[in-house]
């Protein structure tokens, strides 16, 4: 989709206006300049009223005929509400118009009775204009709705994406650019459908299957129950540590605390070494076990087996050594060890002198002997396991010693910050921060046992869920009509599995792709050694490199917005990748969509507002970026100037006067020097 020019008509301050945007790839970005109120947020709301039927005002967002219009009628006129939007998609020519008339009812009255609504989209097709029957669904397929709070957003709220409990978005954004939610549809579909098949089972099953499957049903019921308390849970415990960090970062700005809380993370990062260094003690033990932890359990046989065999060696039933004189002796002597008789001359007899001289190492005595020395080789192996695992168990005592010693310190810490009075700007003293960051410890400490708790109680439910499939799977009913639903039953859920891990696996392939992206995006904005990515619990989050460890770092509301920023330009380059592809999608194509940012440097200091304007341009093949002065002078200016194709200023006038009222003129480049 490539904008051409969008249209106003008394359109809430907009009476009669237009804006053109840039086309080149060159001279990508349009910039919309404009004053606060000036009209920016509802020139993004017409973008979403014309494609979505859907506006987002503070104020009065019933209200969208413009109140100069709504004044200059006499009751029973109406008044036109228009926004036309001329764009190209896939080398066709566009236009999509959405209209509403209001009528009148009295003097003073600004609202207006809806009277007519209506929707066209046409298109350019050899030569001549022709209309689409479902307009609606015309556009959703050309920029789908569930895309539009990517492509058209506040550049001000974007950074809640990277605050706390933004998963779920995060998810649905993947989703949503890769066509997914097509797949998790057809999951939930295919879970009803099984559902409906388990009752025409249960319908015509015996009453001993039936009552399986009501048992089954039950606990099903039951882990869905606890896997939403878990999440629940586990957002419960990401707020909270978010609150102890947040808690800690003003510790560490205030002059009285810092010292302090430095060193609380300096032994906190000692701590956290210590404890890695036990786990290696741990896998350590682990292997030595698995690898050697046979010989203690054997040992009593192993004697056994040895004592024997000195045994027999002592009554001469085996030999001590072994010599060309016992088989000599064997000879003379007209018996073999097993008590057949050896005559000269026989086969036996030439078979047993046949042995002298060879190595006779795999002789029965010979064998005797090394099973003996194997047997004491084992006894020395015992005790060298003992004394490693001894020596390993005491070097972790060690360790544990040594986190006692940091807990202490950490505790000591804690006491010496609750008894600073200090107040800070927000009224509360050190110490008060300090009692408060505590107590949200210990409710994380909880979450965390919960958790445990509840992940435990789900492992055991599942346990007990597959125990009866099998018992069902078993069961062999008489009805044939139970037969066949079972192996419909059987056939969608073993096809809803599949659909279930193609999303599971597609969905993380996308959250791979996008983080390439986000790395390098965010890697050309923010400070040096800071990175973003969305991890494998789909939390967009900025790392910092300190030496060779990696640690979070506290968001500011800047950063949040740079590394949402990245995040969608990440999926904009994703879906114009996918759509450029010669590779067929099996769930979607892809698009080349513009984006359309109200305020994207509001947040940002000098720095990061000369690096988002640098990279703002890249995000996609056509920019459209409104924006007040005092964000875009300076670097943002300097760094964009090169980039722009159309310029436009929103000229506010707040209509104080008499008989005057609110509206918004929209001024272009090529206007304004004309006017100068």
């Amino acid at each position: 989709m490539q904008l051409q020019q969008i249209e106003l008509l008394n359109f809430r301050q907009f009476r009669h206006e237009s804006i053109e945007f840039a086309q080149s790839s060159d001279k990508n970005v349009t910039i919309v300049h404009g004053a606060n109120g000036s009209g920016k947020s509802t020139l993004l709301n017409a973008f979403t009223w014309l494609l979505y039927d859907e506006v987002d005002f503070d104020t009065r967002p019933d209200r969208l005929a413009s109140e100069g219009a709504m004044a200059e009628a006499t009751a029973g006129d109406s008044i036109c509400v228009c926004v036309e939007l001329e764009f190209l998609h896939d080398g066709t020519e566009y236009v999509a118009r959405r209209e509403i008339e209001y009528e009148k009812r009295a003097d003073g009255d600004f609202d207006g009775e809806l009277v007519d609504a209506n929707m066209t989209v046409e298109y350019r097709e050899g030569g001549q204009w022709e209309e689409r029957l479902n307009p609606d669904n015309t556009l959703d397929q050309i920029i789908p709705k569930r895309l539009s709070g990517l492509f058209f957003f506040d550049g001000e709220d974007i950074d809640e994406l990277a605050g706390i409990d933004n998963q779920d978005r995060i998810q649905e954004a993947i989703q949503n650019i890769m066509g997914l939610t097509i797949l998790e549809r057809s999951t939930r579909h295919l879970d009803t459908v099984a559902d409906r098949f388990e009752d025409e089972v249960e319908k015509y099953a015996s009453d001993e299957l039936s009552d399986l499957i009501s048992q089954k049903r039950d606990i099903e019921e039951a882990i869905d129950d606890l896997q939403r308390k878990l999440q629940d849970t586990k957002r419960s415990k990401d707020q909270v540590e978010q609150e102890i960090f947040d808690l800690e970062q003003k510790l560490e700005r205030l002059d009285e605390s810092a010292a302090l809380q430095e060193r609380r993370n300096e032994y906190r990062g000692e701590r956290s070494d210590i404890e890695e260094n036990i786990e290696k003690i741990n896998e350590q033990i682990r292997k030595e076990v698995s690898d050697h932890g046979f010989i203690p359990l054997s040992m009593p046989l192993i004697r056994e087996t040895a004592e024997e065999l000195d045994s027999m060696r002592e009554r001469g039933l085996i030999p001590s050594e072994l010599s060309n004189s016992f088989i000599d002796s064997l000879l003379e002597s007209g018996s073999c060890l097993c008590g057949r008789e050896l005559k000269p001359g026989t086969e036996h007899y030439r078979k047993v002198e046949a042995m002298k001289g060879e190595a006779i190492g795999d002789g029965v005595e010979q064998g005797a002997l090394r099973i003996v020395g194997h047997l004491n080789r084992v006894s020395e192996e015992e005790s060298e396991f003992f004394e490693t695992v001894d020596e390993l168990i005491e070097e972790r005592k060690e360790l544990h010693d040594e986190l006692d010693d940091y807990d202490e310190l950490i505790d000591e810490i804690s006491s010496e910050l609750q008894k600073l009075d200090q107040t800070t700007e927000s009224g509360q003293t050190i110490g008060e921060l300090e009692s408060e960051r505590e107590e949200k410890e210990g409710e994380r400490d909880t979450l965390i046992s919960d958790i445990g708790g509840i992940e435990e109680r789900i492992d055991h439910k599942e346990d007990e869920l597959e125990s009866l499939k099998e018992e069902i799977e078993q069961q062999r009913d008489e009805h044939e009509e139970a037969l066949l639903a079972k192996r419909r039953q059987k056939a969608t859920e073993l096809v809803e599995e599949e659909l279930a891990s193609s999303f599971s696996e597609f969905k993380n392939q996308v959250r791979e792709w996008a983080n390439d992206e986000i790395r390098k995006t965010f890697g050309e904005i923010a400070s040096k050694n800071f990175t973003a990515e969305i991890t494998e619990e789909f939390k967009l989050k900025i790392w910092q490199e300190v030496g060779d460890d990696r640690v979070e770092v506290d968001k500011s509301t800047g950063e949040r917005q740079i590394a949402s920023l990245a995040f969608i330009g990440s999926l904009v380059k994703i879906a114009r990748q996918r759509y450029e592809s010669e590779k067929d999608s099996e769930y979607f194509t892809g698009g080349i969509y513009p984006l359309v940012m109200d305020s994207p440097f509001g947040a940002l200091d000098k720095r990061h507002r000369q690096k988002v304007g640098e990279v703002i341009p890249t995000l996609a093949n056509q920019v459209v970026v409104f924006a007040t002065d005092s964000q875009w002078e300076g670097p943002v200016e300097e760094e964009m100037s090169d980039r722009i194709g159309e310029q436009f200023w929103l000229d506010y006038d707040p209509g104080e006067s008499p008989g005057e009222y609110p509206q918004t003129k929209v001024r272009s480049e090529s206007t304004s020097m004309e006017a100068n």
